[in-house]
C-alpha cells in the first residue's frame, strides 16, 4: 500500500481498501496520555492535507480517532539484549513499526539464537541512553515528528 508523507507539514494520508482515504498527524508538542480528539486537531489536518491536495478541499470527516504511539527521545527504537538475563526488547518503534516488523524479526530471532546483536541494531541498544549516543532517526518515521 502506498502512503503519502510530508515531513514539512507533519501529515501523511493513505487510502483503505474501501477507498477510505487515512489521514494523521505529527507528535503532541507534550506528553499527554488522552486519546480524545478535538476540531482544533481535525481543521489543522485537513488543512495540511489540502495543501497537499487542494482537490480533497470537499472531501467530508466521516469519523476520526487518536492513539499512542511509543517513542524514544532519539526517534530510534529499542533492539537487543538487556542487563537481565534472557530479557531481550524490541520497543519504540512510534508510528513506523509495522513496516519494519519482517526485519525487526529476523533481526531479533538471531539476536536471541547467537546471544549477540547483529551490526545492523548496534545503535539501538537501550544504554545508548545512559552513554548518551543517542541515534538520531527522525527521518525514518511515516510523520516527521
Amino acid at each position: 500500500d502506498t502512503i503519502l508523507v510530508s515531513g514539512s507539514l507533519h501529515v501523511y494520508v493513505s487510502q483503505s481498501s474501501r477507498g477510505e482515504l487515512v489521514m494523521g498527524s505529527s507528535l503532541d508538542p507534550y506528553e499527554i496520555h488522552s486519546t480524545r480528539s478535538s476540531l482544533d486537531f481535525v481543521e489543522g489536518l485537513t488543512s495540511h492535507i489540502t495543501d497537499m491536495f487542494p482537490f480533497l478541499g470537499n472531501v467530508k470527516v466521516v469519523r476520526q480517532w487518536a492513539g499512542m504511539a511509543d517513542l524514544t527521545p532519539d526517534f530510534a527504537p529499542i533492539m537487543g539484549k538487556t542487563e537481565v538475563e534472557g530479557f531481550y526488547i524490541d520497543a519504540g518503534w512510534g508510528t513506523w513499526g509495522f513496516k519494519a516488523t519482517p526485519i525487526s524479526g529476523k533481526t531479533m530471532a538471531e539476536t536471541i539464537a547467537r546471544d549477540m546483536a547483529p551490526d545492523m541494531i548496534k545503535s539501538f541498544r537501550l544504554s545508548r541512553f545512559e552513554d548518551y549516543e543517542l541515534t538520531g532517526e527522525k527521518g525514518a518515521a511515516s510523520v516527521g515528528h
